[in-house]
C-alpha cells in the first residue's frame, strides 16, 4: 500500500514537474528565510545564557530625576553604591563594578588603543565567564593583574595562554583629573597577564571587552574613587549576584529607602535592578525582534498559500484518478492520506533545499550582523526538532484543504469530467490570493517606513552637515589644534564636549523668575563648531573670537568665577517659554556645576546673556528627545576635536593629521573616525531591521510572482474554450487580456482593505520607539498598493496575452 502511494505521488510530481518545481522553489525560499530569521531571533533571546546562573545576576541602573525634565535613564550607577548595597540587603551575595576606559597598550615601541574593563576583584564571581587558563579571580586581586580573552592574547602575544607576560599600559586620552595624578597615570605601567578567558560569544553585552584589569590598579581612581567624579557622575556598571533562589522583588522594594539613606538628595535619583538576560534589549527591541519573527512566518505563509492555490487549481486534472480510485474501493481517508503525503513530500524536499540555502547564506549574514550564529542542527536536538516540526506542520496545514477538495469528488461526476467548476475551491483560491497580496502590500508599506525612518535618522534628523568631518577623540590641545588648522586639506577645526553631541549628559541648574528652578544640559563648545556643521542661528548670532564676552573661559586668565554668554537651543526656548527673537539679549541665571555639596546645597547661580538661538540637533540617538541645552565656549572640558576636510586629498590629509599628532608630542595612537561612520554604528540596529524586512519583502514578492504565474497558467488553460468562444463572437485580444487581468486585479485591490489598517498599526507602533520620526502619509499606502497591482498584472500579463493570441479554431477544439 505504501509503495503504491509513493509510486502514485512521484508519478504525479513528474507529470507536473514545472508546477511542482515552482511550488518547491517558493517553499524552499520561504523556509530558508524563516530558518535564518529564526536563528537570529533565537540568538537575540539567548544573550547571557552561557553564563552559569545568569538568572541570579542583575545590573543596578539609575534614573536621574531633575526639575523640568523627564527622567534620564542610565545603564550605570554611582561609583560608591556597590559596597553599600552588599551591606544593606541580605540576599545580595556578591557585588562587582566595571568601568571601561580607553588605554594605550603595547610591548616596547608598538602601541595600540584598546578598552580595558577595570573591575572589582569579585567580578568573575558575579559573572563566571569561561576560563581557558589561569585563575581570573586571583588575577584581579593583584593590582597589576590582567585577564585577557584568547583573541586578545593572540593579538598582543601571538599565543593562547601568555601567562606571566607583561603589557605596558598608559593613558589613551587626556585625563580630566589633577595634573600630578594625570602625569602618574600617563606614564607606562607594566601589567602582568595572569589568566586567559575563552573568547566571549557574540550574544553578550560584554563582547566588546577583551581585557579586564584589576580595580586595585591606579587607574581605578578615574571610576571608583568618588573624590574625582561629581556625585551626578554615572559612569560605573554595577553587577549584583543574588543568593540562589532569592527573589529580586524585596530588593527592588527597598531601593527607595536605600537611596534616601545613602544620598543627600534622594528625590533626584531612582535606582532600578535589571536582569542580566534583559540588558541586550533596548526600548522597543523585543517588539522589533517579535516583528522580524512575524515577517519570517508571513513569508512561509505566502509560500504555503501558493501551494494551496496551485493544488486546488490542478484538482480538475486529477478528477478521473480520484473517480477510478473510489470505484475500486478507496475510502476518502485513504485519498486524504495520499494527497497529504504528496504535500509532505514536496514540503520536506523544500525544507532540505531551504536548509542548504540557509547554511550557505549564514556566513554572509553573520558578517553583516557581526554575530557568530551557528546552524548546528546535527548537535542541537531542539533546533532539529523545531525544523522537522515546522516542515510537518506546514505540510499538513498546507495539504489538508487540497486533500479534502480532491478526495471529495463524487465518482460518477468525476468520471464524466464535470468537476472543473467548483465554486467553493475557486472562492477559497480568491480568498487566499487576497490574503497573500494583503501580506505583500503590508510588507511593502512597513519596509518603506523603516527605510524612510533610517534615512531620516542618518541624514535629516541630525540636522547637521557631517560630510568629510573627522572626529579625533582628544581634549583640546592648543598646540595640536593650531597646527591642525594650518594643514592644507583642513578647512576648519573646533573642539566640543560629548554633552553638546548628545553622547553624554551633564546637568546644570537654572533659575527663572516665572518658572522657578529649571534643568539644562551643559554643553561646552568651540568657536566655529556650529558653522562647521552647516547650522545657522534662528535668532541672534553664534560665538566669535572677537567677542570678549564669549571667550571669558578661553585663555590663561579664565577663572571659575566668570560666566560666559550662551546660545540656547529650541528645547531650551520652550522650557523658558520664549520665542527666538524674545530670547536674544535676555539673561539666564545658571550654575556651571552639577555637583551638590554634602549638605545638599547647590553651587552659586550667576547670570549669562543669551546671544543666539540654534535649532535642536544631536549626534546621539533620535530615540530620546533632545534636552534643553545651554552652549558656551570653554575648551577645557571638551573631549573631541572636529576637523572639516576639503575632500580633495582625503588620504593624504589623514596621513598628515596622523604625522602631526605624533610630532606634537602625543605618545599614544590617534583615535579618529569620520562622523558618518559613527552615525552608522549608532543606528546599526534599525539598519539591520531595514535590511531583514526589505529582503523578506523582496522574497515575498518573488514567491507571490511564482505562484501567481503558475495559477494564471492554469486558469487561462481552463478558460481556453471560453476565450475561443469570445473571440469567435468578435472579442479582440485586448478585450480578452483586459478580462483576464481584471480577474486577478480584483483580489489584489480587495487585499488593501486588510493590508492598510494592519500595516498602519504595525508601522506606527514601531515608530513610537523614536522621539523624532517620519509620518505615515497616504501616498505611501497608495504607492504600495499600486506596486502590488503592478506586480500582479505584469506577472499575469504574459499568460493573458498568450491566451488572447490563440486562434479561435484551436481554442474551440481544446479539451
Amino acid at each position: 500500500m505504501l509503495r503504491n502511494y509513493l509510486a502514485t505521488a512521484f508519478g504525479n510530481l513528474s507529470r507536473n514537474w514545472l508546477y511542482c518545481l515552482i511550488t518547491i522553489a517558493g517553499l524552499a525560499a520561504g523556509f530558508a528565510s524563516a530558518i535564518v530569521i529564526g536563528l537570529y531571533v533565537r540568538d537575540e533571546f539567548s544573550f547571557e545564557h552561557f553564563i552559569p546562573a545568569y538568572r541570579d545576576v542583575y545590573r543596578l541602573e539609575t534614573d536621574l530625576i531633575l526639575p523640568g525634565q523627564k527622567p534620564q535613564r542610565s545603564d550605570s550607577s554611582l561609583g560608591d553604591t556597590a559596597a553599600d548595597l552588599a551591606l544593606d540587603f541580605k540576599d545580595v551575595l556578591k557585588v562587582a563594578r566595571l568601568a571601561p576606559l580607553m588605554q594605550s597598550l603595547g610591548r616596547g615601541e608598538a602601541r595600540t588603543n584598546d578598552f580595558i574593563a577595570w573591575t572589582d576583584p569579585d567580578f568573575f564571581q558575579v559573572l563566571a565567564l569561561p576560563v581557558l587558563a589561569g585563575d581570573p579571580a586571583a588575577a584581579l586581586r593583584d593590582p597589576n593583574g590582567l585577564v585577557l580573552t584568547r583573541s586578545m592574547a593572540r593579538k598582543y602575544f601571538g599565543e593562547d595562554a601568555p601567562l606571566g607576560k607583561t603589557l605596558l599600559v598608559s593613558s589613551a586620552r587626556d585625563l580630566p583629573i589633577a595634573p600630578a595624578e594625570a602625569a602618574l597615570l600617563s606614564a607606562s605601567h607594566p601589567m602582568r597577564v595572569e589568566a586567559v578567558l575563552k573568547d566571549l560569544p557574540s550574544e553578550t553585552h560584554l563582547q566588546p571587552f577583551g581585557i579586564f584589569g584589576s580595580g586595585r590598579a591606579p587607574w581605578s581612581i578615574l571610576a571608583f574613587d568618588d573624590r574625582h567624579p561629581s556625585r551626578f557622575s554615572l559612569s560605573v556598571d554595577t553587577y549584583v549576584r543574588l543568593a540562589p533562589g532569592a527573589s529580586p522583588e524585596p530588593i527592588r522594594a527597598g531601593l527607595k529607602a536605600f537611596t534616601a539613606h545613602h544620598w543627600s538628595q534622594p528625590q533626584t535619583l531612582r535606582l532600578r535592578l535589571e536582569p542580566l538576560a534583559g540588558l541586550h534589549f533596548a526600548e522597543g527591541a523585543r517588539a522589533a525582534d517579535a516583528g522580524i519573527a512575524g515577517v519570517g512566518l508571513l513569508v512561509i505563509a505566502i509560500a504555503a498559500i501558493n501551494f494551496v492555490t496551485l493544488m486546488t487549481a490542478r484538482a480538475t486534472r486529477r478528477a478521473v484518478e480520484v473517480g477510478v480510485r473510489k470505484v475500486v474501493g478507496a475510502r476518502r481517508r485513504d485519498l486524504v492520506l495520499q494527497f497529504v503525503g504528496e504535500a509532505l513530500i514536496q514540503v520536506l524536499v523544500a525544507m532540505i533545499i531551504g536548509m542548504a540555502i540557509a547554511e550557505l547564506a549564514l556566513p554572509a549574514v553573520n558578517a553583516f550582523l557581526q554575530r557568530t550564529i551557528a546552524f548546528d542542527y546535527l548537535h542541537d536536538p531542539a533546533l532539529a526538532g523545531a525544523i522537522l516540526s515546522a516542515a510537518l506542520l506546514t505540510g499538513v496545514l498546507a495539504g489538508i484543504y487540497p486533500a479534502m477538495v480532491l478526495s471529495g469528488f463524487r465518482p460518477a461526476v468525476a468520471l464524466k469530467g464535470g468537476v472543473g467548476h467548483s465554486r467553493g475551491s475557486a472562492r477559497v483560491r480568491e480568498i487566499l490570493v487576497v490574503i497573500q497580496f494583503a501580506i505583500l502590500t503590508g510588507l511593502v508599506i512597513v519596509t518603506a517606513t523603516v527605510w524612510r525612518q533610517t534615512s531620516f535618522a542618518l541624514q535629516n534628523a541630525l540636522r547637521l552637515k557631517a560630510d568629510q568631518v573627522v572626529m579625533i577623540l582628544s581634549s583640546c590641545d592648543p598646540a595640536f589644534k593650531q597646527e591642525l588648522t594650518s594643514l592644507p586639506g583642513v578647512r576648519r577645526v573646533a573642539c566640543v564636549s560629548g554633552n553638546a553631541l548628545g553622547w553624554s549628559f551633564s546637568k546644570i541648574f537654572a533659575r527663572d523668575p516665572r518658572r522657578g528652578q529649571l534643568t539644562f544640559d551643559s554643553a561646552p563648545v568651540d568657536v566655529g563648531f556650529f558653522e562647521m556643521h552647516g547650522l545657522k542661528p534662528l535668532a541672534g548670532r553664534f560665538f566669535a573670537k572677537d567677542k570678549g564676552e564669549d571667550m571669558v573661559l578661553d585663555g590663561p586668565g579664565a577663572g571659575s568665577e566668570s560666566q560666559p554668554t550662551v546660545v540656547v537651543n529650541e528645547s531650551g526656548l520652550r522650557l523658558l517659554g520664549l520665542g527666538p527673537r524674545d530670547a536674544v539679549g535676555r539673561s539666564v541665571e545658571w550654575s556651571r556645576w552639577s555637583s551638590v555639596s554634602s549638605d545638599g546645597a547647590f553651587p552659586p547661580f550667576r547670570s549669562s546673556r543669551i546671544v543666539g538661538v540654534v535649532k535642536d540637533f544631536t549626534l546621539g540617538s533620535i530615540r530620546t528627545p533632545i534636552d534643553p541645552t545651554l552652549y558656551y565656549v570653554d575648551p577645557r572640558p571638551t573631549q573631541t576635536i572636529f576637523a572639516e576636510l576639503d575632500g580633495a586629498r582625503l588620504p593624504e590629509t589623514l596621513g598628515e593629521i596622523d604625522r602631526l599628532w605624533r610630532s606634537t608630542g602625543h605618545q599614544r595612537l590617534i583615535d579618529r573616525q569620520f562622523e558618518g561612520v559613527q552615525m552608522q554604528s549608532l543606528y546599526r540596529d534599525i539598519v539591520v531591521q531595514e535590511t531583514v524586512i526589505a529582503a523578506c519583502a523582496g522574497l515575498a514578492i518573488l514567491i507571490a510572482c511564482l505562484g501567481l504565474f503558475a495559477l494564471a497558467a492554469f486558469i487561462t488553460e481552463r478558460r481556453t474554450k471560453e476565450i475561443g468562444v469570445r473571440k469567435a463572437m468578435g472579442a479582440s485580444s485586448t478585450d480578452v487580456v483586459r478580462l483576464l487581468l481584471w480577474q486577478f486585479a480584483k483580489p489584489v485591490l480587495w487585499a488593501n482593505l486588510l493590508a492598510w489598517p494592519a500595516a498602519f498599526w504595525v508601522a506606527s507602533h514601531w515608530l513610537q520607539g523614536f522621539a523624532y520620526r517620519v509620518s505615515l502619509p497616504p501616498w505611501l499606502f497608495v504607492m504600495a498598493s499600486a506596486a502590488a497591482v503592478a506586480v500582479a498584472l505584469v506577472t499575469v500579463g504574459v499568460q493573458a496575452w498568450r491566451a488572447a493570441q490563440a486562434k479561435p479554431a484551436t481554442a474551440l477544439r481544446y479539451e
